[in-house]
């Protein structure tokens, strides 16, 4: 269902050079394994979803759903993979970020910017 409608958002839009990674939560109360808790929202379960957005019009341009199966650099790296090479600027949170990542985007011609945080 996710592939279906990020092929739309991909196929109606193209993002300027500015794009922020964040996250979301979309409530759901239902049983399923991939849902997640967080005692300090209202709605304490929901599914996770980590997009990537244009930074001008708030266009979604890729998400994919939080299964936690994969690495958090493993994440970034697949919801950017349009984006390689093209000299986006990518913003986003001290969770996302570390420096081995700056490196690997670097070097894929992708500007990162946001806080590094001393343990990462």
């Amino acid at each position: 269902m996710c592939v279906y409608f990020v092929q739309k958002f991909r196929s109606v839009y193209s993002p300027k050079q500015e794009l922020p990674l964040d996250e979301a939560t979309i409530p759901w109360q239902g049983c399923v394994k991939f849902r997640t808790y967080n005692a300090g929202k209202i709605m304490k379960y929901g599914v996770l979803v980590r997009m990537v957005c244009e930074a001008v019009s708030g266009y979604t341009y890729n998400m994919e759903i939080y299964s936690a199966d994969e690495k958090l650099e493993d994440t970034v790296l697949s919801l950017l993979v349009r984006n390689l090479g093209l000299n986006h600027h990518i913003y986003q949170c001290s969770f996302y970020n570390s420096v081995r990542l700056a490196q690997t985007l670097l070097d894929r011609k992708v500007r990162l910017c946001g806080p590094l945080r001393a343990n990462r």
